[in-house]
């Protein structure tokens, strides 16, 4: 029931991030979904109830909580990209830009080798750049997403 939310809540982030995508040539589709990743550390750890807390916490608005909750799973589980990804998509919703892109950036280095995951991780870094005004960056972010988005549809 819980990853059921999770796609859920996924699929809105995908929707508010997919806004940075306007005018690109190739581009995601406004909603992907994605399962917690097998090889992904939070499976086989105590974090996973603490995450699926989070998850909760966040649903019922209560962003604080939801912090919280993620961080400590981070502490059990500091190799997790799911994590990084999920406290870099609270912090857009919390405002704070500088912090989602440093997030969303760590959540790359310990992302599987899935273009479509890591596709919406720069996807994450350039909405990010942008809300700090660096469109340069949040360009350059695009493109990189584009790039992956592509490698995974010629598959």
């Amino acid at each position: 029931m819980v990853e059921g939310l999770v796609r859920l809540v996924f699929i809105a982030v995908m929707a508010m991030t997919s806004a940075a995508f306007v005018g690109c040539a190739t581009r995601a589709p406004d909603a992907v979904i994605f399962d917690l990743p097998v090889q992904d550390p939070l499976n086989d750890s105590p974090a996973k109830s603490l995450w699926q807390s989070g998850v909760l916490a966040r649903d019922n608005n209560n962003l604080a909580a939801a912090s919280r909750y993620f961080e400590r799973a981070l502490s059990l589980a500091p190799d997790s990209s799911w994590l990084y990804r999920e406290l870099a998509e609270l912090r857009l919703r919390q405002g704070d830009d500088a912090a989602a892109e440093g997030l969303a950036r760590k959540a790359l280095r310990y992302a599987p080798s899935d273009p479509a995951y890591q596709s919406v991780l720069w996807q994450l870094v350039a909405t990010s750049r942008q809300r700090q005004g660096n469109e340069k960056g949040a360009e350059s972010a695009r493109r990189e997403a584009d790039m992956l988005w592509s490698r995974k549809a010629a598959k």
